[in-house]
């Protein structure tokens, strides 16, 4: 035993400091070496920032599996460390717009952002990048560790040959221990149980989570990893958007029956259903679910407490541990030997011989080690001969690259020559479409002279049309003035008509004259004889008087008929003279509308001579267009036929030649990939000793799961007695929202109905006015009456009057019969104004009667109304005074609710904000004892450990400087073989980026010689379009031209019936003049009752407007009653997160606090540990001079002191973190509360949606650092 080691071996003191060499040493990616189960769960930091750089922006992936879309951003944000991405979904089923906080990340529409870890994406569907297919391939390593361990303990029976020079006969005197065969249920073989039910889990754990999404109806579930329940509802709903998952759960911690808003979706009792979106919902048995973690938590209890670790004593219990940490982390071959000999120390007692039997396994530790160094040395040969390969390898490939260089060169050329095809092709096309352009334009030319002829013929028939127009007005000239003359004659005819019949009178007078003389001579002779005494003078001078006045009469009357013989003969002469002159002219008039008639014909038949020939030109130059057309067409069609063979050809080449290229990088990439695999397993493989302290991790974690779970259940009971409170508070919100909208609807509905009764008190003051116009008018027509019926009185008096008068002369004296006649004259006028003044009179009344049923009528409507309106005026106040009676009633209701609500919610607020300052303030008390504790046991531990330096520092620096040597020479080799490599795969992706940027050119010139070609289809499209046009030109001038024909026609049958007319308005005027003077008065009257009608009309139109206005008033505010509860509903939502919120807060609380509790657990026995090495330093030093039997001791008490130390470290440093953290959620619980009691808006707290699912998995993550 006290042989020296002249091999240079390592330290048995740095055998147990796995930890200290992994600060040193760590490779940056995982380890998937065959060693445990949980190395799998080990969080490997590389694994994020691999799948960020294996994505790109632009490329389509899968979020969770379930959500696709597009990458749009990939870094780092301000919201939350670490690499994230951006992605654009393609449905509205994301949280953001690419924004998050106020920065701006990306643009997209609202809804459609989402930001996730890269490790979350896929690029296919139902797979995630790093949760689906890493454990697997992980998982697959331990199950072949297995079945190696069962047969370690053979191959470890004979000792391992060691090339190194004085270490064989070590090796052979080592004996075997004979308790191995003896014990084959020790340690190792629960490891190896613990192993495969490790790996069975991983496995279940990768074959599932890809069949995670697929729920279906009656599936057992968990909604948010803690509310277990039953699937009744799978698909999209009405009250959010994207595919939910409706659950009746096992216990009353939901929100509903299956119903929300008014719809069902499924049954179940109150407060058992709840609708999750389908990502946060997880069917039971997945890996995520605690029987699992369960399951995992009894396979590591099973390895961490072996029955045999506890009755062995302290120095035994040392050494087993120390040799079941290193079969844990050692190789299948080493594990059987360790855990033999493990077994075997189990049974000593003494603390001497425990020692002894500790040195001997250590330098058997060693021999086994450098026995691996040989295998890891032999491995590396294997490796230098792999790196070979890979350079023949790497010649070939670069071999290959030239000639597919040659190859796509000559496949340029190719494309070159069909290039210049095409470019001749499209010169042809050119000179072709210049040919069409001229073929155009003569057209064209043709056309426009067309017009100009046109233009030409239109021009003489304006002219034409001119001199018509002046024919005819002198026409209408000449028929006005012998319609004068014809007038004038007439008026000469009655004039002679009415002088004869004076003459006829004055002959009848003179005759009855003559008789009258005759009679009174008769008279006179015979009166002569009975008074010839007194009556002879005055006889003689009234017959004296009498003969003078009939010589006078007789006279005047032969003067007058003189006169009227002259004057008719005159006008005879003169209407002679006028009809021979108007023969005359209308004989001129005739022969002039002759000659115009046969110029017309003449113009009219050249015209249509002329649009013969031209139509006759273009439909042949249609024709020919069209021929030329269609030849080009054909041929056209066989060189676009060419060309898109050919360029149907390009394509398949240039798509053969990007599959050959993607299949060619895939290759390299899959070498590439395999390369780094076997390098990172030959890197881990040097490092596999590092792993020793897991057992320990685990135990610590499953302790913090414990605890966190139990805290988890606690702080759900709270959360749901706070949600229940929060539920019926916003029920009670509700019914205040709703009440406080009724009565704010009612108040306006109120308001409008004042406004109503407004307008219609100023329509009945509008009606009054009217009516009191009528009145007036009735009063007006009333005196006009009695001024009538007075007018017939004083009539009827004076007819009586001269009735009497003309009795009294008729008594009086008969002899005057002219003066007779002269008075029925009279009285027939006066008779004939009576009749008339009755007719208007009983026009007058009629028309009195029909204002008046017409005033009377309006009056009872307008009544009608007022009672209508009275009483419905009435009928709402009474009903608006009860609602507004009960909505004051149910508002102090609601008020008095909501002040005890708020005044118990700010109680609880108080009271959990107090409960939480109590908690932190024992956390702070109970940290501070733990760091004076640590202090002190540092202080102990430096003196210890200086101690120890002084014994073994010149060993240490032997054998470390030897060791570091060896590998930093061999990590050195390897890190060039990498950087070389790296070079290498440099140089092919460069040459394949330039490949790639030719191809690109290619196709930059298709795209262009493509885009040409669309362009001359375009240009021959829009030259046919020129022609359908010109053609449509030339048949609307046809048109045109027989519409002018049929106006011409038309005109003259116009000219026929206006002539017409004019003879039958001359008859209508003279009759309508006659009538004119008794239709003044009826149409004034049929003018104020219209006028009257359109005032009515007015009105009602104007009451209609607005009944219209105050029905649209009304849509408005039952518009906005509809925003005002979306709006409330949207503040509805965000109280449900904030509550949301603060139950992740409460759950990073509990965690915090779980983890507090375990780490005050970790230092009490790590201080009883320290004292323990203290207790066996003490004892240990006074044998430490007496040769080296106490070196393996003070080396592994100081191995335990330094891992002590560096857990005690690493305790303060989470102890600070969560010291830091717990201030942290102290501030945020404080902003909630203070939201929460001013009532902010929603907005407000969308910062801390944030702190969700990916804050609890890093508490997590802490917790299980501290393991």
């Amino acid at each position: 035993m006290s042989t020296a080691k002249p091999s240079g071996l390592k330290a048995p003191s740095k055998i147990g400091r796995p930890a200290v060499a992994a600060a040193k040493t760590a490779p940056s990616t995982a380890v998937p070496k065959p060693v445990l189960a949980e190395k799998s769960a080990s969080p490997a930091s590389a694994e994020p920032q691999d799948a960020a750089e294996s994505f790109q922006v632009g490329e389509r992936v899968w979020v969770n599996g379930n959500k696709p879309g597009f990458v749009q951003f990939l870094g780092e944000t301000q919201f939350a460390p670490g690499q994230w991405a951006g992605i654009v979904l393609d449905e509205p089923i994301g949280k953001n717009d690419g924004s998050v906080a106020g920065v701006r990340y990306f643009q997209c529409e609202p809804l459609r952002g989402i930001f996730t870890r890269p490790s979350k994406l896929a690029r296919t569907e139902g797979e995630a990048n790093g949760a689906q297919t890493a454990p697997p391939s992980r998982a697959a390593s331990p199950t072949s560790a297995a079945p190696a361990a069962t047969t370690a303990p053979a191959s470890a029976a004979s000792p391992a040959p060691v090339p190194a020079t004085g270490s064989a006969p070590a090796a052979a005197s080592a004996p075997v221990p004979a308790p191995k065969k003896t014990s084959p249920t020790d340690p190792a073989s629960n490891l190896a149980r613990a192993n495969s039910e490790s790996v069975s889990n991983l496995s279940e754990a990768g074959s599932i989570k890809k069949g995670e999404r697929e729920l279906k109806m009656g599936d057992r579930v968990l909604v948010g990893g803690t509310k277990a329940g039953v699937v009744r509802f799978l698909g999209e709903t009405d009250f959010a958007k994207g595919e939910w998952c409706g659950v009746e759960l096992d216990e009353p911690l939901g929100k509903n029956d299956g119903a929300v808003a008014g719809t069902r979706y499924f049954q179940c009792q109150p407060r058992y259903g709840l609708f999750a979106p389908v990502h946060k919902v997880t069917r039971i048995g997945f890996p995520s679910t605690t029987p699992a973690k369960a399951k995992a938590a009894a396979a590591r209890k099973s390895v961490a407490t072996p029955s045999s670790l506890k009755r062995s004593p302290s120095a035994s219990s040392i050494s087993s541990m120390s040799s079941v940490t290193s079969s844990v982390s050692g190789k299948p071959s080493r594990t059987g030997l360790l855990t033999e000999t493990s077994s075997r120390y189990a049974r000593k007692i003494s603390g001497t011989t425990a020692l002894q039997e500790a040195l001997k396994e250590k330098q058997q530790h060693i021999e086994q080690l450098l026995a691996e160094r040989d295998l890891e040395r032999a491995e590396v040969a294997k490796a230098t001969s792999h790196v070979g390969q890979v350079e023949q390898e790497l010649t070939l490939l670069r071999e290959g690259q030239e000639q597919y260089v040659l190859e796509m060169e000559a496949k340029m050329d190719q494309l070159r020559v069909l290039v210049e095809a095409a470019d001749r092709d499209k010169v042809e096309l050119l000179n072709q479409l210049e040919e069409e352009k001229r073929k155009v334009e003569d057209l064209q030319f043709r056309v426009e002279e067309a017009c100009i002829t046109k233009g030409d013929l239109e021009t003489q028939t304006k002219l034409e049309h001119a001199h018509i127009k002046e024919l005819e007005q002198s026409l209408l000239f000449e028929k006005t003035k012998a319609d004068k003359l014809q007038r004038e004659l007439e008026d000469t005819r009655v004039a002679t008509v009415s002088e004869k019949s004076r003459i006829m009178e004055l002959e009848r007078d003179l005759s009855l004259r003559a008789k009258e003389v005759a009679d009174l001579r008769m008279c006179l002779e015979s009166s002569r004889g009975v008074e010839a005494g007194h009556f002879v003078p005055s006889g003689s001078e009234e017959l004296s008087l009498l003969k003078a006045q009939l010589a006078a009469q007789g006279a005047e009357h032969q003067h007058e008929l003189a006169v009227l013989r002259e004057r008719l003969e005159a006008s005879e002469k003169a209407w002679q003279e006028e009809r021979a002159q108007l023969k005359a002219n209308s004989d001129q008039l005739s022969q002039e509308n002759e000659l115009l008639q046969g110029r017309l014909s003449q113009a009219e038949k050249e015209n249509a001579d002329v649009v013969q020939l031209w139509r006759t030109k273009l439909e042949s130059a249609i024709v020919s267009n069209q021929q030329t057309i269609e030849d080009l067409k054909v041929s056209f069609g066989k060189d676009a036929g060419a060309q898109s063979a050919e360029l149907v050809e390009l394509k398949s080449a240039i798509e053969r030649l990007k599959m050959e290229h993607s299949l060619q990088l895939e290759e390299l990439k899959s070498r590439k990939e395999a390369e780094g695999t076997s390098r990172s397993r030959e890197i881990e493989d040097l490092h596999g000793q590092l792993m020793h302290t897991s057992e320990e991790k685990e135990r610590l974690a499953e302790s913090l799961r414990s605890s966190l779970e139990s805290a988890e259940e606690q702080h759900l009971v709270e959360m749901e007695d706070v949600l229940g409170k929060l539920h019926a508070a916003e029920v009670k919100k509700q019914n205040l929202d709703g009440s406080t909208a009724e009565q704010s609807k009612t108040a306006q509905i109120l308001q409008e109905t004042l406004e109503k009764l407004g307008e219609k008190e100023a329509q009945f003051t509008a009606l009054l006015t009217e009516t009191e116009t009528l009145k007036s008018q009735q009063a007006g027509m009333g005196r006009k009456m009695k001024a009538a019926e007075e007018k017939l009185d004083r009539l009827t008096a004076d007819k009586a009057k001269l009735e009497s008068d003309m009795a009294d002369m008729m008594k009086l004296s008969g002899d005057s019969s002219a003066q007779l006649t002269k008075m029925n004259n009279e009285l027939n006028q006066r008779e004939r104004c009576v009749e008339e003044l009755q007719a208007q009179l009983s026009e007058a009344k009629e028309q009195a009667a029909y204002l008046e049923e017409s005033r009377r009528q309006s009056e009872e409507r307008v009544a009608q109304q007022l009672r209508e309106a009275e009483g419905k005026h009435q009928a709402e106040l009474q009903g608006r005074s009860q609602q507004l009676a009960q909505l004051e009633a149910s508002m102090k209701q609601v008020q008095a609710q909501n002040e005890e609500l708020q005044a118990s919610q700010a109680i609880s607020l108080k009271k959990q904000t107090e409960q939480h300052n109590q908690q932190l303030q024992d956390l702070h008390a109970k940290l501070e004892a733990v760091e004076l504790e640590l202090g002190t046991t540092q202080g102990r531990t430096v003196d210890l450990e200086q101690q120890v330096l002084e014994l073994k520092s010149y060993k240490e620096q032997a054998q470390a400087a030897q060791s570091a040597g060896q590998l930093q020479q061999a990590l050195e080799q390897l890190t060039q073989e990498k950087n070389r490599l790296l070079q290498e795969r440099s140089g092919i992706q460069t040459r394949l980026q330039e490949s790639q940027g030719t191809m690109q050119e290619l196709q930059a010139q298709l795209d262009t010689l493509k885009q040409q070609n669309s362009k001359y289809l375009e240009e021959l499209s829009l030259s046919r379009e020129q022609l359908g046009s010109e053609n449509q030109k030339i048949s609307s001038l046809s048109r045109e031209i027989e519409e002018l024909k049929l106006a011409t026609t038309q005109k003259s049958q116009r000219l026929a019936a206006l002539q017409e007319e004019n003879t039958k308005l001359a008859k209508e005027l003279d009759s309508s003049r006659q009538e004119g003077s008794c239709q003044k008065e009826l149409e004034d009257e049929l003018s104020t009752l219209n006028s009257q009608l359109l005032q009515m009309k007015m009105r009602e139109n104007s009451l209609k407007k607005e009944s219209n206005e105050e029905k649209i008033s009304f849509h408005q505010s039952i518009q906005k009653s509809s925003t005002l509860i979306s709006a409330k509903d949207k503040e509805l939502e965000a109280l449900r997160n904030e509550i949301a919120v603060l139950r992740d807060e409460n759950v990073v609380a509990k965690t915090y606090q779980s983890a507090v509790r375990s780490l005050e657990l970790d230092k009490a026995r790590l201080q009883e540990q320290v004292r323990s090495l203290e207790q066996r330093l003490v004892g240990g030093e006074p044998t430490a001079p007496g040769g080296s039997s106490g070196d393996p001791a003070l080396a592994q008490l100081r191995e335990e002191k330094e891992s002590a130390e560096s857990q005690i470290d690493f305790l303060n440093s989470v102890i600070v973190d969560l010291q830091r953290k717990n201030e942290e959620l102290k501030s945020k619980l404080e902003k909630i509360s203070e939201a929460a009691l001013n009532g902010n808006n929603p907005d407000e707290l969308d910062s801390y949606d944030w702190y969700g699912p990916e804050w609890i998995f890093f508490a997590h993550s802490c917790c299980h650092q501290v393991c």
